[in-house]
């Protein structure tokens, strides 16, 4: 499981902590899994596009918890899945924009109706689809296996490897580069083969 410290991480620090932990989620007898490989950072304060920006709503209310929690919205049909980072009452979180498959991969592509491996999870709606990650889950525990959580897997991600461009997918705020990738990973959402 992860150290209850993750929680006290800045939120950049944390989208950066994130990669290459595992994000688990469970289903009654069924375990899906993906390593993560691309983050996005939302943060407390200066950031339009973050969803505690304007005020704190019934939407974003899990946001302003104390770090460690799940955020899950939805929008378009689609769902996204986050980690709520740092203090209570700041509204800050780390969307998981993409991961890649470990296990439960079969059952993924049935949820996903897709036999592309690189493609089932390369996304925040696609991972939300593939693992079956909705509102339901919004506000739950990280650190334990209560339907979702993340676990280090004890794999360590060197800084070097850890590439960062602008974000991608907003419409507001889209020129911070606060948008973590790890470098050549085929299963990211947005450019992959990054030196």
């Amino acid at each position: 499981m992860l150290p209850a410290t993750f929680n006290q991480l800045e939120t950049t620090e944390l989208a950066k902590f994130l990669i290459g932990k595992s994000l688990f989620r469970k289903i009654e007898e069924t375990t899906y899994c993906g390593r993560i490989v691309e983050t996005e950072a939302y943060l407390p304060s200066g950031d339009s596009a973050c969803h505690a920006a304007a005020k704190r709503t019934r939407r974003n209310e899990v946001m302003f918890s104390s770090g460690g929690v799940a955020y899950v919205y939805a929008i378009h049909a689609k769902h996204c899945f986050n980690v709520v980072s740092e203090s209570e009452g700041l509204g800050s979180a780390v969307l998981i924009r993409a991961a890649e498959p470990t296990f439960g991969i079969e059952e993924m592509k049935l949820n996903r109706k897709t036999d592309s491996i690189h493609n089932l999870l390369s996304g925040p709606g696609k991972l939300c689809q593939a693992m079956k990650i909705d509102i339901s889950l919004n506000g739950m525990h990280l650190t334990k296996r209560n339907g979702v959580w993340i676990e280090d897997n004890g794999s360590k991600v060197d800084a070097s490897r850890i590439k960062i461009t602008n974000r991608i997918g907003v419409t507001s705020a889209e020129e911070l580069p606060l948008r973590f990738v790890l470098a050549n990973s085929e299963f990211a959402s947005g450019p992959k083969y990054m030196r």
